[in-house]
Parts: structure tokens; C-alpha cells; sequence
């Protein structure tokens, strides 16, 4: 179809297609260069292949991907969405949502009720996609399984994707609390966030505390760049806290949100969303421009929250090997 970005076709084309060869080798060049090394699935065949999807604009052959049956090694009814790509001079046209449309479409048509994928932590603007379509992080699965620059997601095609449902200031009634901002090692605040890690304690095993003094130790370091924790209060009883922290990794201009938790009795009126923009607020005080925040896969909600507030994914800095089941927002003010 023609439209204002120019002339756009999407077509359906054999897996040995010569144009979508080539953007599938270009695809691989460009990971090998982001990764340093070659895609654990970079000699993928032919197998299985549902369909090739080519997408053209001006006649030119820009953007590709494919549909993968996988039922045998993850149930049935599952395939898998492989080798998305958009050539560099085209992006940011949307051409990547029409070639996943197309791709679940066929999925429907073969009788998938189930779409997995595998993206990284260095391709936000996947990531980004991804979650926008409605997909949501799940364990590495298959080949993936402890690759720690690896993310995977599956969507349910049997439901609809739940829209993003962006902040509006007003469009609840408020409750009324009292914000403080206190020092990190204010107790009240302490007693929160030891109540946030041990709720999230089962979620991640992997990172469960050992011994008695860890959280103390743990805790004490994490606040070694606090600027300020804002504290929620509510009929005096502190009921929600987060803080912002200095994030020199990611520039002079920018601070770091950081256990953002609501105590689970006080859920459910918009703390967490208040809390957030006080922390905001806070940042831009200080001059800042730019807030950033890492949170679990396993914490959909928090993801989901953090989307409907403007942040998108970004690329990690520095130490991200250490949070293999992490994803990264950020937030220009």
C-alpha cells in the first residue's frame, strides 16, 4: 500500500529468497557488532519455517522475519518470531510492527495460539517493540537457557494485547497522604524496603540474601548514592517510599529510581504512580534531565507501571551481567 512514508508492500516469500538472505546476513553482521560475537542461533536453517515475511518500500527490500513451528520442543501450538530486522535507512517508519503483524496473522492461520522470541539486552528498540505488542518477559527458554544477554517473551494470541494506559494527573480521586523526603537510613524507610526484598525473595531465588546481616550490608550499599528517599504517609503510618540515587554510569544529567515499593495494604490508590513522579520531581531540583530505573522480569506490573509513565527501554551500562533477569527503562524529564 501507498501511504506518506512511501510506497509499502509486505509480501510472503520462500526461506531461500535471495533479498531475504540478504537482509537476514545483515541482521546477523549487526549483532555480531553490538555483541562482539555471533548469535547462538546464527546458522538457522530452513526447518519448521511457517512463513518468510519481506517487506518492501519503493520497490527495495528493507525489512524482513520469520515465523518458526516450535511446538515439538515448547507444546503445542507454539511457534517462534525469528529474524526481525529493518534496514538502518528505513527505520522509524513502523515497518518492524507490519512485519510482526503479518507474522502473527500467519501464526493464526497455521494454528498457533502461542508466539515466543528471543531479543537482548542491547536492542532496546526490540525490547521496546516487543512489550508495545503486547508481549511479556518470560525464563529464557530452549538454546537461550542461562545466556545472560538474552530476553525472552511470548505473546497468547488467544487474547487481545492489554493497552498502555498512560498516566493522567486527575483521573482518580487521590488519597490523601503526607510526602516526606527523609535519609536513606530513616527507619521507617528501612522497614520498607527490608519488607520489599523479602516479598521479592521468592520471585528471585537466584538473588536471595544469605544470612542475617546481608540486607544490612546490601542495603548500606545501595544507599551510598542516595540523594533523597521520598516517604508516603498515610493516616502517620508510612505506607510507601522510593529514592533517588546519583547514576553517574549514565551521565552527569541523570539519577536512578530505586525500591519503589507500596506496602501491600496501601495498593491499589496510585502510590506507586505518585511516588514515582515525587522522585521526578526531586530529580529535577537537582538539575537533572534524565531518570533511569532497572526492574525484574518476573514483575510485570512494575514493567507495566513504568510503561504508562513514559519510560522506555534503553540499553544497560556497565555491570548489567550482573542482573541477567533485568530489563532498563529510562525517562527524559
Amino acid at each position: 500500500m501507498a501511504d506518506r512514508l512511501g510506497d509499502v508492500r509486505v509480501e510472503r516469500v520462500a526461506w531461500d529468497d535471495a533479498e531475504a538472505h540478504a537482509l537476514r546476513v545483515a541482521q546477523q553482521a549487526e549483532l555480531r557488532e553490538r555483541y562482539g560475537d555471533d548469535d547462538i542461533g546464527h546458522a538457522m536453517t530452513g526447518d519448521g519455517i511457517v512463513v518468510t515475511v519481506l517487506v518492501r518500500l519503493d520497490g527495495a527490500a528493507v525489512a524482513c522475519g520469520v515465523l518458526r513451528d516450535v511446538s515439538a520442543g515448547l507444546g503445542a501450538g507454539t511457534g517462534e518470531v525469528k529474524r526481525m530486522y529493518v534496514r538502518p535507512d528505513a527505520r522509524g517508519r513502523g515497518l518492524s510492527r507490519r512485519v510482526l503483524a503479518e507474522l502473527e496473522l500467519a501464526a493464526r492461520t497455521h494454528g498457533c495460539t502461542r508466539l515466543v522470541l528471543e531479543t537482548g539486552v542491547l536492542q532496546p528498540e526490540a525490547i521496546g517493540l516487543y512489550l508495545a505488542a503486547g508481549y511479556v518477559p518470560v525464563e529464557n527458554y530452549g538454546e537461550y537457557v542461562g545466556v545472560v544477554d538474552s530476553r525472552c517473551f511470548e505473546r497468547d494470541l488467544t487474547a487481545p494485547a492489554a493497552p498502555v494506559v498512560r498516566d493522567r494527573p486527575g483521573a482518580r480521586p487521590e488519597v490523601t497522604v503526607d510526602v516526606e523526603q527523609v535519609a536513606w537510613d530513616h527507619p521507617d524507610a528501612v522497614a520498607l524496603r527490608r519488607a520489599m526484598v523479602d516479598e521479592l525473595a521468592p520471585l528471585y531465588p537466584e538473588h536471595a540474601l544469605d544470612g542475617p546481616a546481608a540486607f544490612a550490608l546490601l542495603d548500606a550499599d545501595h544507599g551510598g548514592t542516595a540523594l533523597t528517599t521520598v516517604l508516603l504517609r498515610r493516616d502517620g503510618a508510612p505506607v510507601a517510599c522510593a529514592t533517588l540515587r546519583s547514576a553517574a554510569a549514565w551521565g552527569d544529567d541523570a539519577g536512578e529510581l530505586k525500591r519503589v515499593y507500596v506496602a501491600p495494604a496501601a495498593r491499589g490508590a496510585g502510590l506507586a504512580r505518585r511516588l514515582v513522579r515525587h522522585v521526578e520531581d526531586a530529580a529535577r531540583e537537582r538539575g537533572l534531565r534524565r531518570v533511569v530505573l532497572d526492574t525484574g522480569i518476573r514483575q510485570p506490573a512494575a514493567i507495566a507501571l513504568y510503561r504508562s509513565l513514559g519510560y522506555w527501554p534503553v540499553r544497560p551500562v556497565a555491570g548489567w551481567e550482573a542482573l541477567p533477569v533485568c530489563l532498563w527503562f529510562a525517562r527524559d524529564l
